[in-house]
Formats: C-alpha cells, structure tokens, sequence
C-alpha cells in the first residue's frame, strides 16, 4: 500500500530542501505531527538528519497523541530525503521527499508506503490499516501545502 502526491513551489530546491529537513518543524504543516526532536547518537550528540540518526516524532489525532521513532535511510543534499517508522529495525512504514528544479521553483513530492503491519494494525485489523492509509494521505496533502506556504512567504 503506497500513496504520492507533488505540489508545485514558487522557491528554489535549496530553500525547499531547508524545509524539508527540518523535521522539529513539521509540527507547523502536518495534520498530525505535532513536532518532535533528534535522538542522541552514541557521542551524546543529537542527530541532525543524516543517514542513521533517529528523529522522535510526538503525533496526535483527536484525544489519542503517541510518539513514533524514524530513522533517516536515505538523504541526497537538494533531491531526497527518507525516513522509516520504527527504524530499519521494525521498517514500518516509508516516507520520502524527493525535489526536482521546475524553472525557477520546485517541484516536490512526498511518498508513503506502508512495509510492514505495526503491532496495532496486527492487533486492528484491516480498519486499523485503511484508516492510517486514509491518515497518510490527508497528512501528506497538508504537509505539502504547508511547506509551500512556508518556502514561499
């Protein structure tokens, strides 16, 4: 089960990218991120994005708010970004950003796919399953009107 959507920005991949990589800011533009921060690594040093540093992610919909571990899998400086629900250890789900230059703006995509049941959609069922399907689409759809306004004010 996957989902994409792209949306066109008036600004240039580098300011996008600033965005994008901001994760602790995600809370301003996603339906139900509510913000987070970087895990230490082992020099007890907080991650900043790149390849194997962990991001905890607090979420909220309605009266339920939990927090979610993401590992950074993949990041080419201005073209794409990735990350894993519960690490590669438990490789939940899949997020990536990808930018390609469009004139004088950006074109930016956001993609989800769901690799591997949680242990709620386990528990849940097929409902649990289509109805963080159904999360995942209205999320990306904000999160990505929300980085346009955000790289074009």
């Amino acid at each position: 089960m996957s989902h994409s959507e792209s949306i066109e920005i008036n600004a240039s991949p580098e300011t996008v990218w600033s965005l994008v990589t901001d994760m602790e800011r995600y809370g301003e533009w996603s339906s139900e991120n509510t913000g987070g921060y970087w895990r230490k690594k082992d020099d007890g040093v907080p991650g900043t994005g790149e390849v194997g540093d962990e991001f905890v992610g607090i979420n909220r919909r309605g009266d339920d708010e939990w927090k979610a571990l993401v590992e950074i899998i993949e990041r080419e400086e201005t073209q794409t970004f990735a990350f894993v629900t519960g690490g590669t250890a438990f490789n939940f789900v899949h997020w990536r950003y990808d930018l390609e230059p469009n004139g004088e703006g950006t074109t930016l995509t956001e993609s989800w796919a769901l690799m591997n049941l949680s242990p709620l959609m386990v528990e849940h069922g097929d409902d649990e399953v289509q109805s963080r399907a159904a999360n995942a689409r209205e999320s990306i759809t904000a999160t990505l009107e929300g980085m346009k306004a955000a790289a074009e004010s």
